[in-house]
């Protein structure tokens, strides 16, 4: 069975199931979005060939009710190109991780920030 109809077939089984829990919300967060065990094999997981270049320094302030989102390494199929850092507000109940790169056998994988539940 090939990887894209596994995946498919994974998305649709957790699309059915999910669909059974809609609009049971019992408080007043936001909803959180995990991501499925399997999500590199829906969303086109990037892959580097090479490890991406030392980590970018960029100075910043304290800056109350805001997170720094540090500067990272985007592939675009064919080098690293600088991502800038930016300030995005706090969400309550939230832990915030960065977006990273990854090494695995086959290359270097890419990690997008997500926010985690408390």
């Amino acid at each position: 069975m090939s990887t894209r109809v596994l995946a498919s077939v994974l998305l649709a089984l957790a699309t059915v199931l999910v669909t059974g829990c809609a609009g049971q919300s019992t408080t007043d967060h936001p909803p959180v979005v995990h991501r499925p065990l399997l999500a590199h094999l829906l969303d086109n997981d990037v892959v580097a060939p090479r490890a991406p270049p030392p980590s970018i320094s960029e100075p910043a302030q304290f800056r109350q009710g805001y997170i720094r989102v540090r500067p990272y390494w985007k592939w675009d199929g064919h080098d690293f190109v600088a991502v800038p850092g930016e300030w995005i507000k706090e969400r309550a109940d939230f832990r915030y991780s960065d977006a990273h790169w990854e090494q695995h056998g086959d290359g270097w994988h890419f990690r997008p920030a997500v926010w985690y539940s408390l």
